[in-house]
This record gives C-alpha cells, sequence and structure tokens, in this order.
C-alpha cells in the first residue's frame, strides 16, 4: 500500500506542474508588472481626435500612439478605472499634482500627464473625467488590451517615465502626499 502511494507521487507532481503551465499560458502570460528602473510594457492607446489633446501631448493626429510619441521628458501616467472606489478618492490628489504642474512654466512644458481608463469604454472614461473635472487628457481601453498589459498593476497606479519609455517611479494606491510625488517629478527631471 505504501509503494502504490509512493510511486503516484511523481506523476501527481508531473500533473501539477502541467496544470499550473496550462494556467500561465492561457491566463496572464502578457501581463507585466511595472518596476522602477525596466522599460515600460509596450501598449498602444486610441487617440482622441480632440485638439487639445494633440496640442499638449505633442503628438500627430493618427489611430493610436505610445508613450514615446509624447513630446516631453517626463510622462506621469495614472492607470485607474471608473469603477474603482480608491480611484474616486485619488481623482482630488492627481487633479492637484496636475495643478501645480501646469502653474510652472518650465514643469508644464516637460512633464505630461495621461491617465488611462483601463478596461473601461470612452463613455466611462468621459464620465470619469467629467465627474471629477481631469483636466488631463484620459484614454479609454475599450478593447481592453491595455488591461491586459497591466492585468498585474492595481489602481490607482502612477507611474513616472522618460520620453523613452524608461519606468523612473511607480506608486500604487492612494495618494496621501501629493508634495511627495511632486518632489519625485522634480527629482527626476533635474536629472
Amino acid at each position: 500500500m505504501k509503494n502504490s502511494s509512493v510511486n503516484r507521487m511523481p506523476l501527481i507532481l508531473a500533473v501539477a506542474v502541467f496544470i499550473a503551465g496550462v494556467l500561465t499560458i492561457d491566463g496572464n502570460s502578457y501581463a507585466a508588472t511595472v518596476s522602477e528602473g525596466e522599460p515600460l510594457p509596450g501598449f498602444k492607446m486610441e487617440l482622441a481626435s480632440e485638439p487639445d489633446m494633440l496640442k499638449y501631448l505633442g503628438i500627430e493626429p493618427g489611430p493610436e500612439f505610445t508613450v514615446p510619441q509624447i513630446q516631453c521628458r517626463l510622462v506621469l501616467i495614472e492607470l485607474f478605472s471608473a469603477l474603482c472606489k480608491a480611484c474616486h478618492q485619488n481623482a482630488p490628489q492627481v487633479n492637484k499634482l496636475y495643478q501645480i504642474i501646469s502653474t510652472d512654466p518650465e514643469l508644464f512644458a516637460n512633464v505630461k500627464m495621461l491617465g488611462i481608463a483601463v478596461g473601461n469604454d470612452e463613455k466611462m472614461a468621459d464620465g470619469f473625467q467629467k465627474t471629477f473635472n481631469v483636466k488631463f487628457p484620459i484614454v479609454s481601453d475599450s478593447g481592453k488590451e491595455i488591461d491586459g498589459v497591466f492585468s498585474d498593476v492595481n489602481t490607482p497606479c502612477l507611474i513616472l517615465a522618460d520620453n523613452k519609455g524608461m519606468v523612473l517611479f511607480v506608486h500604487e494606491g492612494i495618494i496621501d502626499d501629493p508634495d511627495a510625488i511632486l518632489e519625485k517629478i522634480r527629482e527626476f527631471y533635474s536629472k
């Protein structure tokens, strides 16, 4: 009796490894974590035809764009969901960051903010922007491609990246101290 259970152990282990492999392949094989000092995962965003958005980001009209196409030294990306309560709580803090950046001519010219409504269609993204009076551009993720790329990232999440797409700083969760985030932005801007 002992020998039969011992003989089954390699088989059970092999099945467990196989199942784990299948779940990884079918699950989030394209999911990325966002780590400081690593490249931002590659993804494309749908380009709204709003002239103000195009001008602010310094990008040409077209169907899609990527982070490195944004004309600036630093990009502060907010990943959020219109259905996320923490994202609702975080909106005033992110708006405060934008307000401070927009009143500093040097930062405003070189640091751009972009909201990405992960997993949200255009109607939800627009509703969030209007409800929380967000002044910086927000793009939707109707096809959920970006949501798939960042499925391992909790919202809200701020990602500071340079113009080559290198992640410099990541903050997950509600911002307790916008001034500390601004200090990080200034630190990387001055390098």
